[in-house]
């Protein structure tokens, strides 16, 4: 659907990305196997292999993993990973994440008032 000229412009649009990942799943007959379920078992386990990479660095290190050349590469592969079931799990689900982002960075906005928690990094109680 084409944006009409009142909407804001969007933030996130991954509607390639969720062709290509629905297309490369079809093309290997697992759809079947793309539950919300599963979906959401995969990327918690694509977060870990991306949580492991930083496990045991300094708060220095992880700002550099990136770049590093031994962890750069990693890095990489497993933010992908996360993204593409990320994607094909919204996909799945019919969830417009460009919408979804925006009502999300709205209620966090009323939820933590930049001139009451800036430099803060306490949760909210409200």
């Amino acid at each position: 659907m084409k944006p009409s000229p009142a909407d804001p412009p969007r933030l996130l649009d991954v509607d390639a990305l969720a062709r290509a990942v629905d297309a490369f799943a079809t093309e290997r007959d697992w759809v079947q196997f793309h539950s919300p379920k599963n979906l959401s078992m995969a990327l918690t386990g694509e977060v870990g292999e991306l949580v492991e990479i930083f496990q045991w660095m300094s708060p220095e290190q992880s700002q550099a993993a990136a770049r590093d050349p031994e962890t750069a590469q990693a890095v990489r592969d497993e933010l992908a990973d996360v993204l593409i079931y990320l994607v094909r799990l919204a996909d799945v689900l019919g969830v417009d994440l460009d919408a979804a982002v925006r009502d999300k960075l709205r209620a966090n906005a009323r939820r933590y008032p930049a001139d009451q928690v800036r430099g803060s990094n306490r949760k909210s109680t409200l």
